[in-house]
């Protein structure tokens, strides 16, 4: 199969999915071409879900390809991003899980600290 051909069916089932988790009330971003890790990322309450999708069978070596993908410790932070004329970006998050110690950082700073 040429590959244009797989790309758009791998986009069609990437809406497919991408409607189904929002008819269950899911915000979901595609990322459209990445190529990155996840194809969806679907958020509802306090879920996050990082998708994968694949189209076939569920066979052992295709899972076991992504085993190191899905069983990877994530961190994650949940953030705002202001852009302040002439005094650049800063990022405000939370100090762990306590929202009363908010963290505000040059965006440079933070992206070096991880």
């Amino acid at each position: 199969m040429a590959k244009r051909s797989r790309y758009r069916l791998g986009r069609k089932l990437e809406y497919r999915i991408k409607k189904l988790l929002e008819e269950h009330g899911y915000e979901v971003i595609r990322s459209a071409g990445s190529h990155g890790r996840w194809d969806l990322v679907a958020v509802k309450d306090k879920i996050v879900r990082l998708i994968q999708v694949k189209k076939g069978k569920i066979q052992r070596h295709k899972i076991k390809d992504l085993i190191p993908l899905i069983t990877t410790p994530c961190l994650l932070s949940k953030e705002a991003w202001f852009y302040i004329p002439r005094k650049g970006i800063k990022v405000v998050r939370n100090d762990g899980m306590d929202w009363s110690k908010l963290i505000i950082s040059e965006v440079e700073r933070d992206l070096r600290q991880g």
